[in-house]
């Protein structure tokens, strides 16, 4: 045993010296591939020895930080040029590390099903990558989309982490205070008037309506996320951590007050079926307590809302009475138009898509916008079906909303079973935004 560690230290010293110079060299040539190469190989070691941290770190850095950070510190990144995000290298080596696990554990069949069919998916978003490619697509939005829709396989590293209790306990605890970090993030963006970008800030204006001036837009498919699962966690009344409870109460308080000042009706209504889903699943005792609770609360929510922010609220009950006034709302008309476009270019390749990057050519004479070329489309099953064909896009569609309709297991504790239900909920809530809104096209949700 001696004789071969000393053989090791006589193989390692020359390895890691010859290393150095390497690393040394380059740095002096090309400083950004040094420190790339250097960011890859800590992210490697990190997503084998700390795999939760990779996982929370992936979620934390697509979902909370704006895509504009993520790009200005990437490598090979620039204003005009999107590079590799320190996400991706996390994401890459999260996935070699969770296939190494899988391929050695024994998984239950449903799991195995699922974790196939995700790894299927997968393959296909790599295939429309080269299809973009292939087609003269802009190779930047090629590049971007293929790591929108390769962030789904988040699902991969986190089946081996939820298999074991302590790193499923370590998990939550950390999803926790993302969950409370989200809502911070939307009440700093709010309050700090923080400018409009890619998936952050405040947007000017709010359609049909008198007093509006702004709709919150950075996080605004997790607020419905967090808002239902913690809600789902707190009903459950297994909680019984003191510290645990209040950061579940400030999550659900900070991101529903940034849910509500998106003012997208679509995110009320998702938020609203996702905590219905979780009350009609809820044991008896918690029915009835949410029953008598909710109209006071939501009295006392109004009655803060009147005093504390009368602006918002004059704009959220506006926005809420426009739900009739969909005949005359301009967003209604020109997604009417942006579906036939996009409909029009499914049936010219209806199996094999178009390629990542694809583009329609329109414009909104009515509002005076002149026709141009997106790669973009509000409905996110349409985008799907549009850029991946529609086999594809019905297979992603098949494994959420199964995942909605699983039942839960019989070896589930109370605590367990309420955080599936909530999860559950919360995808069919993002399931529903998904017919107005390009979930399956967002950064700052896939992965979460």
């Amino acid at each position: 045993m001696t004789a071969a560690l000393a053989e090791r230290r006589y193989v390692a010293a020359p390895v890691l010296t010859g290393s150095g110079l390497a690393l040394g060299a380059l740095v002096g040539v090309q400083p950004k591939l040094a420190l790339g190469l250097v960011a890859a190989i800590a992210v490697s070691l990190m997503a084998f020895r700390a795999p939760v941290a990779n996982l929370v770190l992936i979620v934390f850095l697509t979902a909370l930080l704006p895509y504009e950070v993520l790009n200005k510190f990437g490598v090979g990144g620039g204003a005009q040029s999107p590079g590799l995000f320190v996400s991706d290298l996390l994401l890459v080596a999260g996935l070699v590390w969770a296939l190494v696990v899988i391929s050695n554990r024994p998984l239950e069949r449903k799991t195995l099903v699922y974790a196939m069919l995700m790894l299927a998916f997968l393959a296909v978003v790599l295939l429309q990558f080269m299809h973009g490619l292939e087609a003269g697509h802009n190779r930047s939005r090629v590049g971007h989309e293929a790591r929108v829709l390769l962030g789904f396989g988040t699902f991969l590293i986190a089946l081996p982490v939820l298999a074991e209790r302590e790193a499923r306990r370590r998990l939550l605890i950390a999803l926790t205070g993302l969950a409370v970090a989200s809502g911070v993030w939307g009440m700093i963006q709010w309050f700090g008037d923080v400018g409009y970008g890619v998936n952050v800030g405040v947007r000017e204006g709010v359609r049909l309506t008198t007093a509006g001036t702004g709709q919150l837009q950075g996080g605004e498919y997790a607020y419905p996320v967090v808002v239902v699962i913690c809600f789902a966690a707190l009903l459950s009344g297994n909680i019984r951590s003191l510290v645990a409870r209040l950061a579940l109460v400030l999550a659900i308080l900070l991101s529903a007050a940034s849910c509500l000042v998106t003012f997208e009706r679509t995110f009320w209504m998702a938020t609203l079926l996702g905590v219905a889903i979780v009350v009609v699943r809820a044991g008896a005792t918690q029915r009835v307590k949410v029953l008598l609770l909710a109209p006071i609360a939501a009295v006392v929510a109004i009655g803060v809302l009147s005093v504390a922010a009368p602006r918002e609220l004059k704009t959220a009950e506006e926005r809420f009475i426009s739900l009739g006034q969909y005949s005359s709302d301009k967003s209604v008309r020109y997604r009417v138009a942006e579906t036939q476009f996009v409909l029009d270019e499914i049936r010219s390749a209806p199996i094999v898509g178009s390629g990542l990057a694809a583009t329609i050519f329109w414009g909104r004479p009515w509002d005076q916008v002149p026709a141009s070329a997106y790669p973009f489309a509000h409905n996110g099953y349409l985008w799907l079906a549009w850029k991946v064909g529609i086999p594809a896009a019905a297979l992603l569609a098949l494994l959420f909303s199964s995942a909605v309709l699983l039942r839960t297991r019989p070896e589930d504790g109370d605590l367990d079973r309420a955080l599936r239900h909530g999860a559950q909920a919360a995808i069919a809530g993002l399931l529903l935004a998904t017919v107005m809104f390009p979930s399956f096209s967002n950064l700052s949700i896939t992965p979460a």
